[in-house]
Order: C-alpha cells, then structure tokens, then sequence
C-alpha cells in the first residue's frame, strides 16, 4: 500500500502484495444500484377435525395443500397407515408470505481500508495479510453479482494525527471503512462512520467509540461479553442431566468467568459441583454423586493444570467405565491440540470454548491455503487469530451481509442460500448491540470437541 489512496482492484488475480497501483487522487464515488431481499414464506398451522369418509387426498385438496406437506405436519398418521378415523384432530400447515422488508441490497458495495500497510513490524505484516484475505473473499463476493471499489490507506504511526488522511478518505464516499489499527485514531476516524458509512475495526475489542457511535462494528469479541455468550453456548450443547464440575485452582486466572458461569448454570436447573483442582481421581469418585454424565471445567488456563485434569480424567475413565466424562476449555489451549496432548485431548473428550477456530484440514480452508500461496507465493502467518481467514470471512460475512440488507445491516443473519450464509472459516461474522444508542459487538463464538474418535466438531452459538 502507498502513502496515499490506493484503489485495490477485487480480483484476486490484481492483488498483489497487500495493495494495487497507485491513483492520482481519490477514487471516484460509483452509483448504487438496489436489490430487494426475499423473504422466505413463514409456515403457520391450523386445526382440522376429520369428518366421515374423508380422505388425505380430500382434506389436502381442500386446503391446497399436497398430501406429503399434510403427512409432514402430521407424522403419527403414517403409523397407522393413512388411515383417518373421525374426530381426529390435524395440523394443516398454512404458508404466509410476510410483507417484503425495507432492507434494500447493494450492488456496489464501496469498500476503503486504513491499516498500517507499511513496514517490517508484526503490525504491517498482519495488516497486508488481513487485507489480502479480504480480497480474496471480494472476488467470490464479485462472482455472485457484487461489484465493488476497494481504496486502500496507509495508516500513519499512532503518535501522528490521522484527520487529514480520514478527511480524504471520506471524499470516495466509503459505504464500509475497515479500520484502523492504532487506538490513538478511534476517535478521528469513528467519529465519520453513520447510516451512509459503517466503520468496522478488525484487531481491536476496546473500542470506547461502540458504545455511543451506531455504525461502528467490532470484530474482535469483548471480553467483558465472554460470560454471556459462553453460558448461551453451553446451556444449548449440554442437557441438564449433565453435572458441572468446576475444579478450583486458588488464583485461578478463570475465577470470575467460572463463578459467572456457575451461577448461570445454577439458575438454569444444571446440578453444579465445586471441588478442587488437586483433587485426585479417588478423592474424585467419592464425591461424585450419581452416574453422570459429568463436564470438568478448570478456573485456570494453565497448560500444567490442563495436563493433570486430562490425566484426572483417563484415571477416572478407568474407575467408573460406565461413566461418561468430558472437559470444557478455553481457547488458550487450542494450540495444545497440534502437541503430544493431542491424544489426550480428544481421549476425554474436550470441549473448547474459543471466539476463532481455524481448522486447516477442512476442504474449504485447504482450497483458500491453496488459493492465497498461488496468488502471494508466501505462507500465512503463525499468529492466533489467522489474519486472512478473518480478512475472507470478514468480506464473506459482513460486506455479503451489505449485499443483501445494504445500508440498514446490524444484526440480521445471513439470508438462507447466500453466500454470506455459507460456513465461516475462523469468525463467524455475527453481532449483537454493545448498548442502547451504540454500535455491534461481534458474537462469534464456537465450542469445538475433540472427540474420541479423533474428530474435530465446531459448534456455532448462532
């Protein structure tokens, strides 16, 4: 990227090194042709009382329905053979076709990135990957009908001021700004994002700017949501006849998370269990009533506490065979999951709980390895999150969103069958409010199981 406007073309076939060929001045606003969003019809249900003589085929015909849609909302009739008996009461499904929202799609979406593009530091680095995994999501974005004018910026040094550069930026009439970096330009350059202009921050989750700015989107979850949605999470993968056990370390750096959770379970109707984290798999046992299953949850995140609760619970498998044991996780041990705790991990069946997961040996994320080395001649880097998945999904999820609810996206899902809607590689690009009259948060969160046969589920909370 150059110093100043550079207009990026989408085609990840021009995208060289992080940015395109340098224009003499800003890009050039280009018209927005709308699109409507369909809206799928709603099935509603209503009651019929059987009659004499009367068939499926005279109750389907007088309702306009098939016989299959009418045997689908009624599966007890087909275990006694369609035979209808009088008096018996059916569900007839009743479509509705809600009134057509006021969400209007675009068809060119333009698209201006401020990041630190230039530079040896891990910061510049990180930008040119992001932004390259951005462009490679616009170009599948381009082949569904899409159009787009990405400009990228240069991001100053932190210690310098950013108002002349955001002053040119918002001449192109920007519909999305991805960035920037540097805490010391939240202020200048959020304070320009509105209906017109949404700013969505990459990197960061302490934004003080999301909680009053409406258009603002962070990508990177705040910790203080972590609690929340990890209960969320929890309460809809496991049922209530599973007993949670938190092992307690004294000063465990998971104390506070542990006790939130805890006291959501509790109110919830889990059966929970405190013990503590030395307990041995005897000790264990004994004070383990019933027959489970049982979910161990640490309050720490360190790597030896990890190493005794997965030999605890191998120890306890062997105790009580026909018992069932699982683990729950935080995402520092993800890169635990590639070591000689691999084995281990998925032997007790370990749950963890992570805003990104990139799981490199699925087709999607070999085929976008494959697709960024051929076009950049480079590997990705070894950091956590992965910069180009969250720059592809970041085009996949929120500029496919814009595709589909235009100007008036917030926290609406992907539209059944687009391209927005199609699994994430790393971060799922959903968002939630951060506060009444502010911005969205991101609530991407999964619960990926390393299962005992050596499978790897990731678990969406949306």
């Amino acid at each position: 990227a150059q110093a100043g406007a550079v207009k990026a073309q989408a085609g990840a076939a021009k995208a060289q090194a992080g940015a395109a060929k340098a224009q003499p001045g800003a890009a050039k606003a280009q018209p927005v042709a709308a699109r409507q969003v369909k809206q799928q019809p709603i099935i509603q249900y209503k009651e019929h009382k059987v009659k004499r003589k009367e068939t499926l085929y005279s109750i389907a015909r007088t309702y306009d329905i098939t016989v299959d849609e009418l045997l689908q909302a009624n599966p007890q009739v087909e275990k006694v053979d369609g035979k209808l008996k009088k008096g018996t009461i059916l569900r007839i499904p009743v479509k509705i076709i809600p009134p057509q929202p006021a969400y209007v799609g675009l068809d060119t979406i333009r698209v201006a990135v401020v990041l630190p593009f230039s530079g040896k530091g891990v910061e510049n680095e990180r930008s040119v990957e992001f932004y390259r995994g951005m462009l490679l999501g616009i170009d599948q974005l381009k082949q569904t009908g899409t159009n787009f004018v990405v400009s990228a910026y240069n991001e100053p040094a932190p210690e310098k001021s950013i108002a002349a550069l955001a002053a040119q930026v918002m001449q192109t009439k920007p519909h999305v700004v991805v960035g920037p970096l540097y805490p010391s330009h939240f202020t200048d350059l959020t304070a320009y994002s509105s209906k017109q202009t949404k700013v969505a921050i990459p990197f960061s989750s302490k934004v003080p700017q999301v909680a009053y700015r409406p258009d603002l989107f962070l990508l990177n979850t705040p910790v203080g949501y972590e609690s929340t949605l990890s209960t969320e999470l929890v309460m809809a993968n496991f049922k209530k006849d599973v007993c949670m056990v938190f092992l307690n370390k004294v000063n465990g750096n998971k104390q506070e998370f542990c006790a939130e959770l805890q006291q959501s379970l509790t109110e919830g109707g889990y059966k929970v269990l405190q013990l503590p984290a030395s307990s041995t798999p005897t000790q264990l046992q004994a004070s383990l009533a019933g027959k489970g299953p049982y979910l161990f949850i640490p309050n720490d995140t360190d790597e030896s506490l990890l190493k005794q609760t997965l030999s605890t619970i191998s120890q306890l498998n062997t105790l009580c065979p026909q018992t069932a044991f699982s683990l729950l996780g935080y995402d520092k041990w993800l890169s635990l999951s590639e070591t000689v705790l691999k084995n281990q991990m998925h032997a007790v069946d370990t749950y963890i709980i992570t805003p990104n997961y990139y799981f490199p040996y699925t087709k999607a994320a070999m085929d976008f390895h494959a697709l960024y080395q051929h076009w950049f001649k480079t590997e990705l880097l070894d950091c956590q999150p992965k910069m180009a998945p969250l720059g592809y999904d970041f085009s996949i999820g929120f500029l496919g969103n814009m595709a589909t609810y235009g100007l008036d996206f917030g926290t609406q899902r992907p539209q059944e069958g687009s391209v927005a809607a199609q699994p994430k590689l790393q971060t799922n690009m959903v968002f939630m409010p951060a506060a009444k009259g502010g911005g969205y948060v991101s609530r991407s969160l999964w619960l990926v199981r390393f299962k005992p046969d050596m499978s790897i589920v990731k678990i969406s909370a949306n």
